[in-house]
């Protein structure tokens, strides 16, 4: 991942975990009745592939959630940090 670590793990974890709950029944039409059903279907429509690269990314390699190896694991080097 270079040098510098920078969020992007968490970035797809957080990316990860939204897809998961987008599959929850009711998520469709809870988004139609917060936010129209124009708006929502307009923002699924996008959603939804998105989600289905990121799944099928995750699902092909299991390299994205691991450490890296070549880093120190000390907190100064954690992507996931407050300052990054």
């Amino acid at each position: 991942m270079g040098v510098k670590r920078n969020g992007a793990r968490t970035f797809l974890n957080v990316v990860k975990a939204a897809c998961q709950l987008s599959h929850i029944p009711g998520f469709r039409a809870g988004l139609d009745k917060i936010l129209s059903p124009t708006v929502g279907a307009e923002l699924f429509g996008f959603w939804e592939p998105f989600c289905q690269y990121v799944e099928s990314l995750i699902a092909l390699d299991d390299y994205w959630n691991k450490r890296d190896a070549t880093l120190p694991d000390a907190a100064e080097g954690d992507e996931d940090g407050p300052f990054g």
